[in-house]
């Protein structure tokens, strides 16, 4: 029987493993009756009271599936207030505008730089807006009485406020403000909880190589979505570099990065040990792929993100798209190509149309990864 160990890292989500396994288990069931899997998912198992994992079965293969969780880092730093999001928007301003960092975004994704002003333009536009309806208010109003419009004021700016937050969660304002600037701190090396959650994260996929070192049917591949693909970077050269002091064979380690935004924190000034570990990753012989779509506006999309970010490295990824278009019907393409929030997850959804990308047929069944995608 084929063997496999699944290594997922989630994106920036305060949301637990089982939010991602409740999504793994429903779209999974979806796409066994789509594509004719013949898997089973088994519940949630625990090891050691951390490692969290669940298994993908079939007559001729097994995948133990592991939750590499970090969302209690996430919610640290997950803002929720406004004081916290205009923190947040002078620091955007100040390490992705003032920086000059803008001139590589400019010149490598017109597309991405669209999305990283979408927070800074709703934040501006709604206040400015709050601003000139608080002045008509009190414009209108004062001439009846200058304290009832004063106090008008500022019961209009509490309601702008509300409105703000309200509309900046619908809207996934915050949740990209969020996403930008936790990559820049990463880059910078000034998230904390990072090397432990990467030593813990490498231990356990060293543990599965080295168990499985002698064995011809097995393969380990490290899944990262999202922001995950950055914190992936660290741990893939923690794994190599390791590795390769205890003389320990990767031919078998294989990395899957869907909707990758790793520039957002290769082309900050003040990256270089992150760099540094591009490098690592780059020159370590690893089958590699990256799979983006360019209706995501949250991914750097077929960007060679090792030549945009300045890195000339022996094996790079195989950047390939997935091509949602090809995936769904165009009644339910129509629907969601403009949902940017749920674009940003379909790498993890069944489709509807059976095609080149299959995430749970890249994760299941006897074949290796490399068979399963076509390049």
């Amino acid at each position: 029987m084929f063997q496999r160990d699944v290594f997922y890292i989630a994106g920036y989500d305060p949301r637990s493993y089982r939010y991602y396994y409740a999504l793994l288990k429903e779209n999974l069931k979806k796409q066994n009756r789509i594509s004719h899997l013949g898997v089973e998912i088994t519940p949630c198992k625990y090891f050691h009271k951390q490692e969290i994992f669940c298994q993908i079965n079939s007559q001729e293969s097994q995948t133990n599936y592991h939750f590499l969780t970090w969302d209690k880092v996430v919610r640290k730093y997950w803002s929720k207030s406004l004081w916290n999001f205009v923190c947040d928007f002078v620091y955007s301003v100040r390490v992705y505008i003032f920086s000059g960092a803008i001139k590589i975004f400019l010149q490598q994704t017109k597309m991405q730089l669209l999305a990283g002003f979408y927070p800074i333009l709703y934040f501006l536009s709604a206040y400015l807006l709050c601003v000139g309806v608080a002045y008509g208010l009190f414009v209108w109003a004062r001439e009846w009485n200058f304290y009832g419009a004063t106090f008008g004021v500022l019961v209009c700016f509490w309601v702008g406020t509300k409105a703000i937050l309200w509309g900046g969660k619908k809207l996934a304002v915050f949740w990209l403000s969020n996403i930008y600037v936790f990559c820049a701190k990463y880059a910078k090396g000034e998230i904390n909880e990072i090397p432990q959650v990467v030593l813990e994260f490498s231990r356990r996929i060293l543990n599965a190589l080295r168990k499985n070192q002698k064995n011809l049917e097995y393969e380990a591949i490290l899944c990262a979505h999202s922001v995950g693909t950055i914190l992936a970077i660290s741990v893939i050269a923690r794994v190599v570099e390791e590795a390769k002091a205890e003389n320990l064979g990767l031919e078998n380690f294989k990395i899957l990065m869907l909707g990758e935004c790793i520039p957002l924190a290769s082309f900050q000034k003040e990256c270089e040990a992150f760099k540094r570990e591009l490098e690592i990753a780059g020159n370590a012989g690893l089958l590699w792929w990256d799979f983006t779509s360019k209706i995501d506006g949250a991914c750097f999309a077929m960007l060679d993100f090792y030549k945009a970010s300045g890195l000339d490295v022996k094996s790079p990824p195989c950047y390939l798209s997935a091509r949602f278009y090809k995936l769904f019907t165009p009644k339910t393409y129509k629907k969601i190509r403009y949902n940017w929030y749920l674009v940003h997850f379909l790498y993890l959804y069944a489709t509807e149309i059976n095609g080149e990308y299959n995430y749970f047929r890249f994760i299941s069944g006897a074949e290796t990864l490399e068979e399963k995608i076509k390049e």
